[in-house]
């Protein structure tokens, strides 16, 4: 059987979302593989070598492999390097509107006040599909639209390559290896798109997961 069970997280400390809240979530589960969003490289330079600026994700798998024989699997890929000052700029106005800030601050806070339950939840799915929302607002009613609009399609468009070059090592693990269970831990501004792709990648592959959604009955 390929289990595997989606959590969506936060890749920094915030109060009652910290590793150990996500330790207890994986115990839970008691995978046999883990699904790791991260590149190949930062997985050595974290799991090999001395890199103290990790997740935690990163500080919650250290800690379970002290206890639970596992494989964990890198399976993102490096994100586009070639970001330009446009878009940093970009950014920072989205930083700026009063009405992005509103709904980032919320997001904080209830990231703070109930961790991986809210992450797992309908209502961290709707503020993130806001957010992006108000982005997109934000860059057509511009002055300098046509400055922001390539940056601003070509961010999500790798966002979109990214998800689906994880998916697709996933499913290419799970080809050639047996598993019970597994989990993929993904940030939760991905929960939205990666669980309307895993329907897609159902229908289309030849080997079925039986994915379960943390947080969803």
């Amino acid at each position: 059987m390929h289990n595997i069970t989606l959590v969506s997280t936060h890749h920094t400390e915030n109060q009652k979302c910290n590793s150990d809240e996500l330790y207890n979530i994986i115990d839970s589960i008691n995978p046999d593989v883990i699904f790791e969003e991260l590149p190949s490289k930062s997985f050595d330079n974290i799991y090999n070598g001395n890199r103290s600026d990790i997740s935690i994700e990163a500080m919650c798998i250290k800690k379970y492999l002290q206890n639970h024989k596992i494989e964990h699997i890198p399976v993102d890929s490096i994100a586009d390097p070639n970001r330009s000052s446009i878009e940093k700029l970009m950014f920072e106005k989205f930083e700026r509107d009063t009405e992005y800030k509103k709904i980032k601050n919320e997001h904080n806070s209830l990231i703070a006040r109930e961790g991986f339950d809210y992450l797992n939840s309908d209502k961290c799915k709707d503020l993130v599909e806001k957010w992006i929302l108000i982005e997109k607002n934000i860059v057509e009613s511009d002055k300098n639209k046509d400055l922001y609009l390539h940056p601003h399609n070509s961010f999500y468009e790798d966002v979109e390559n990214r998800e689906n070059i994880m998916l697709q090592n996933i499913y290419n693990y799970s080809k050639e290896n047996q598993y019970n269970q597994a989990v993929f831990l993904l940030g939760c501004g991905h929960r939205k798109s990666i669980i309307s792709k895993i329907a897609e990648y159902e229908k289309e592959s030849t080997i079925k997961l039986n994915w379960t959604v943390f947080g969803e009955n």
